[in-house]
């Protein structure tokens, strides 16, 4: 009995070894100094100076919305949907209806904006004068355009591809399109995902989005960036702005050797290197670079991120007859891929507050993102590395619900 029992320690103790060599936790004494770095990254950013951060400023201030009737459109990295609203004189905001799409990993442009003007046309109804904002949840270069905002679309992340999008102004892309097929002359109006959610927190400085990608938002002080920095928005004079990190980019955490074998595989090499140890795009591909190792060939590839909340829970299932013995492992490993995904939050999330001054008291954090709020514990384990980097601090987490639809919405109605 005493021998199986120090035969059991023997393995687990063996197979913690091989997880801390493929995919280690950070140790808690270098959190702090990790965020410091990206609090650096970020400053260097808004100087003009080299970073993994781009950074990118949009011409967005806190603005109030015009009264009048639009569609929201959402693009995400799995799902999109497309609502119609109304804000009142008062600026009172009511959505009326809501229709969810699925997004394929691969699509041409057109193909996209098909999918996008059908979901409209089936909220808006018969309505002809309305607005439109669209919130894209990939890397934008903002751009005003005819008192609007709108977004070239820089590159492709999550592992998604828009084909023939990429270099474009998207709004006005999208405009050209549907006076074409669908003879609609809209004003258009395109944001970042995050921006959006930023924009639709009320009395929110800071927003981030952990689900398909990974990425924050914040609201800088314009008097904090340099004047070269501010070229990028020419013509605008608002004393704050809106700032995109961008910062699944973000490459100062050591290399893991599953993330190395992720990212060798994946369609950006060498790029989003954070987002691919920390988003539902690439959790369950860190899974299968390490499952032969540490599970043995026999068990089943995943498919999806969800599935790592499946083995956690005990709700996977497979006809395998080692497959039970197996499990055990299996939950563990997929508790390491998600607490080095919180750890990684929580130091992006801990140098933005160290960048703003806010290291101690409630810190309010408008939050969306699957792997965020449905994760098992996710929330729970960002809270608890937050608390190892900034004692003092209590994040106050908001899932504000319609704060990313609602800030679509000001977009549209806002300049």
């Amino acid at each position: 009995m005493k021998g199986k029992k120090f035969s059991q320690h023997t393995s687990n103790s063996f197979f913690e070894t091989k997880m801390d060599f493929l995919i280690p936790i950070i140790p808690n004494n270098k959190l702090e100094i990790f965020s410091k770095i990206f609090r650096n990254e970020i400053i260097a950013a808004l100087h003009n100076q080299p970073t993994s951060l781009p950074v990118i400023l949009n011409p967005i201030h806190k603005m109030i919305s015009r009264p009048g009737l639009g569609v929201a459109v959402s693009v995400g990295g799995t799902n999109g949907y497309a609502s119609a609203f109304r804000i009142t004189q008062k600026g009172i905001i009511t959505f009326i209806n809501r229709k969810k799409f699925s997004i394929p990993k691969i699509i041409d442009k057109n193909k996209l904006f098909h999918l996008i003007s059908e979901n409209i046309l089936s909220v808006i109804g018969k309505e002809k004068n309305f607005t439109i904002g669209i919130g894209l949840a990939y890397p934008l270069k903002p751009h005003l355009y005819q008192g609007f905002i709108d977004g070239e679309l820089l590159y492709m992340t999550k592992g998604r591809n828009i084909k023939n999008l990429a270099g474009k102004r998207v709004g006005q892309e999208f405009h050209k399109f549907i006076l074409k097929e669908y003879n609609l002359d809209n004003k258009v109006a395109v944001a970042n995902d995050v921006i959006c959610l930023l924009l639709g927190g009320e009395n929110i400085e800071i927003a981030g989005i952990v689900g398909t990608g990974l990425n924050f938002a914040y609201w800088e002080k314009r008097a904090n960036i340099a004047p070269l920095k501010l070229n990028h928005l020419p013509g605008f004079g608002q004393r704050e702005v809106a700032v995109n990190i961008e910062s699944q980019n973000f490459n100062k955490l050591p290399e893991t050797k599953l993330r190395r074998t992720v990212d060798k595989y994946s369609s950006d090499p060498g790029k989003s290197l954070a987002e691919k140890e920390a988003a539902g795009a690439y959790l369950y591909q860190i899974f299968n670079a390490g499952k032969d190792k540490l599970l043995g060939t026999d068990f089943p590839k995943l498919t999806s991120t969800d599935q790592l909340n499946d083995i956690i829970r005990g709700a996977f299932r497979n006809e395998n007859p080692n497959f039970k013995i197996q499990i055990p492992k299996a939950r563990a490993f997929a508790e390491r891929i998600l607490h080095r995904s919180a750890q990684i939050t929580a130091i992006e999330l801990c140098g933005i507050m160290m960048k703003l001054g806010k290291t101690k008291g409630a810190v309010p954090v408008v939050m969306e993102g699957g792997i965020f709020w449905k994760a098992h514990n996710y929330h729970a384990l960002v809270n608890l590395y937050v608390n190892m980097i900034l004692p003092e601090v209590i994040p106050s987490f908001a899932r504000l619900f319609g704060s990313s639809r609602r800030g679509i919405a000001i977009l549209a109605r806002g300049m």
